[in-house]
């Protein structure tokens, strides 16, 4: 019996020996490095993160989860199978899947605990991507976080690591020189930068510099490429053609690469391997974004000169040039002037043409989550900082410089009024092309100032042009702004006084059909306004007087000048005691026939047509219009009545009164019986020869 319990009780302490043993766990800590990425980056490679663990079973395996939580997305690649492609493990084997769009689970995390469990063993996680430039934290310039907990050992509640920070990448200037109206020569050899220069063809530049030294990175592990630039290019027009260089030696080159731009001395470039200076070279065959594609040709592998020029595709005067960084100093500031020659023939070029370049780090993309497809690395569309800073030349000659007449605006004008205008001069004291855009801030009041133009290129005088049709008596006050960009800006201040209601066309037209927008030269015309009583009154068209026949202080009847011009357009100005309406634009065409009402005669006994006094079928009308401006040959004049058209008068011309006009036509006997009224009106042949008709007035017949 004493020694059954001997036995249980030793079995007992066994059983308590191996439970201890299960129940030993190790102890596990983590760290990490902290890199650089680009603010902009959507897939930056963030730094390692390592796990470290002392204790455990001698020789047993340890099988470890361990998740990460970024502030951002993770944006590896992931298989079919939804696996994290391009983690590596050193010291341990697992696999890595996302839980959610931050959370990266790796597991299961295996090792083997040592002979001695005191020692560390230390399990590096690397190729972690994460999308930089949608950072949850906001800073300006985002630290990534980390925080990993752990499950199969025992680790700290969490762990906050900061694994990468970020830097800006990109710095740019552009000089723009346009697209010359004196035409840009083709070399015969275009393929050869060399000859563009001896043919002096057109050129703009645009200079990129690194905003950090490393910035410009070369392709890594797991990335399709290494940095990409994209040169976008618009309104160069249909007529243009662009070349640029296949390979450009940067600012460390043996020879740099550049047109001349910058102060710098022209000259096609030579690249030395194996010497860390910064070179790029164009890709071909790339999607909108700048992913994909090809080297244009093989990266040079020994001392070359830089001879090679492409054309580039462009559609509507648009199109893009996508470079890759394929070699730089990591040490240093690179920087780089990428040439864009332009040629065009002499004819093909309108003065309106506004073309521009922009530049961006690429590939360009909107995707920061995790796909199977997406570029790595990839970027958001970010408009890069001058570099002018960098090189100390930012009031240099050759940059564009914006001048703007900054004298203050003071207009005045009545309520319902004239149009008030002013000039504004703005131009380009520096070299290149200067491209502004103008806005309008107001102070009170909205819309009753506008600008022409609202945009343009180098030296031009804006109008300001302030309309009171809307406004009430009051002091308006609005600001114009003038923006060149990094070239400058500038702020006019506009006071525009409105009096109490002047005089005021509110409408013009034929005075007999009043049709309104359109008169003829020679015709009788109505007009309508306010405030248009007085002494001495006045009625112009583009200068020349009118007759005025009727006025009152709401409307004037007038005869239009005879030698007033058709078709064009036409400025009535209404003048009232010295007081001045503002114009009034109509329209000015050969013929605009409109009938009186009443305008219709019975030609049997002379009576006013109407029902009353209807006329019979087949009898003569006299009907009476006004609008004949010129000649018109016999039968060029034509009546509708009822259902019968294109009816040629016995008579149609001028009558014997200024701006009265007649045609003496048949009523149809086919008209149907018991029709009455029926509708009747006068055409004659308008300013390009088509028949323009009167208005339709009521023929009572019998």
């Amino acid at each position: 019996m004493f020694s059954n319990r001997v036995r249980a009780t030793g079995l007992f302490g066994a059983c308590l020996l191996l439970s201890s043993a299960a129940l030993a766990q190790p102890t596990c800590s983590a760290n990490s490095t902290t890199v650089p990425t680009h603010v902009e980056g959507l897939a930056e490679r963030v730094g390692d993160i390592t796990v470290s663990c002392t204790g455990g079973t001698a020789g047993s395996t340890v099988s470890l989860s361990v998740f990460v939580t970024l502030n951002t997305n993770v944006t590896n690649r992931t298989d079919t199978g939804g696996n994290v492609l391009g983690i590596t493990l050193a010291g341990a084997s697992g696999m890595a899947r996302l839980t959610s769009a931050t959370t990266l689970n790796i597991s299961p995390l295996n090792y083997t605990v040592p002979v001695v469990p005191a020692t560390p063993v230390t399990i590096t996680i690397s190729g972690i991507r994460a999308a930089i430039a949608t950072a949850a934290n906001g800073a300006p310039t985002p630290f990534i976080t980390a925080s990993v907990v752990g499950i199969g050992a025992s680790f700290p509640p969490l762990i906050s690591l900061t694994v990468a920070n970020s830097i800006s990448t990109l710095l740019a200037s552009t000089l723009s020189n346009g697209v010359p109206c004196n035409g840009s020569p083709l070399p015969a050899n275009n393929t050869d930068f060399s000859a563009f220069l001896a043919a002096v063809t057109n050129y703009s530049t645009v200079r990129i510099t690194e905003a950090s030294p490393g910035a410009f990175t070369l392709i890594n592990a797991g990335a399709d490429t290494g940095l990409r630039i994209r040169v976008n290019l618009s309104g160069y027009g249909s007529a243009a053609r662009i070349f640029a260089p296949d390979f450009i030696a940067g600012n460390s080159g043996t020879i740099a690469t550049s047109a001349g731009g910058f102060g710098t001395t022209a000259a096609a470039g030579t690249y030395t391997p194996g010497t860390s200076q910064f070179l790029l070279g164009r890709i071909t065959g790339v999607n909108a974004g700048g992913a994909g594609g090809a080297l244009v040709r093989p990266k040079p592998a020994v001392a070359t000169a830089l001879a090679d020029v492409s054309e580039i595709v462009m559609s509507g005067g648009a199109g893009f040039i996508v470079y890759e960084v394929l070699d730089s100093n990591l040490s240093a500031i690179d920087s780089a002037q990428i040439p864009v020659f332009v040629t065009v023939a002499q004819t093909s070029c309108p003065s309106t043409l506004t073309p521009q370049l922009a530049v961006t780090a690429a590939p360009v993309s909107t995707v920061n989550t995790s796909t199977a497809t997406d570029a790595i690395p990839r970027f958001v569309a970010t408009v890069p900082a001058t570099d002018c800073q960098q090189f100390g030349d930012c009031n240099a000659n050759y940059f564009p410089k914006l001048l703007v007449d900054v004298t203050p605006v003071v207009l005045s004008g009545t309520s319902k009024g004239a149009l008030q205008t002013a000039n504004i001069r703005v131009g380009n004291g520096g070299g290149g092309i200067l491209s502004f855009t103008t806005s309008i801030i107001y102070d009170n009041g909205s819309g009753w100032l506008s600008l022409s133009p609202s945009s343009a290129i180098n030296n031009v005088t804006i109008q300001a042009i302030a309309d009171p049709t809307n406004l009430p008596q009051g002091t308006y006050t609005a600001t114009i702004k003038v923006d060149a960009g990094a070239f400058g800006s500038a702020t006019v201040p506009v006071t525009f006084t409105v009096g109490a209601v002047g005089v005021v066309i509110q409408n013009v037209g034929n005075a007999a059909s009043f049709q309104f927008g359109t008169v003829a030269p020679g015709s009788y015309a109505v007009l309508f306004g306010l405030n248009m009583a007085g002494t001495n009154v006045s009625v112009t068209l583009n200068s020349l007087p009118a007759t005025i026949i009727y006025k009152s202080a709401t409307q004037i009847n007038f005869i239009v000048p005879n030698n007033l011009g058709a078709p064009q357009f036409a400025n009535v100005v209404v003048t009232v005691d010295g007081q001045a309406s503002g114009p009034f634009r109509v329209n000015s065409v050969a013929n605009a026939p409109g009938i009186f009402t009443p305008g219709i005669v019975n030609f049997a006994d002379g009576s006013i047509n109407d029902a009353a006094h209807p006329a019979a079928r087949g009898a003569f009308i006299i009907v009476f219009f006004t609008g004949l401006a010129i000649p018109v040959a016999p039968g060029t004049i034509t009546v509708n009545i009822g259902s019968q058209t294109n009816l040629i008068p016995a008579f149609a011309g001028p009558q014997g009164l200024p701006a009265l006009d007649q045609v003496n036509i048949t009523v149809p006997s086919s008209l149907p019986p018991g029709t009455s009224p029926v509708p009747i009106q006068v055409c004659a042949p308008g300013s390009t020869g088509q028949q323009t008709c009167s208005n339709q007035v009521n023929l009572y017949i019998q």
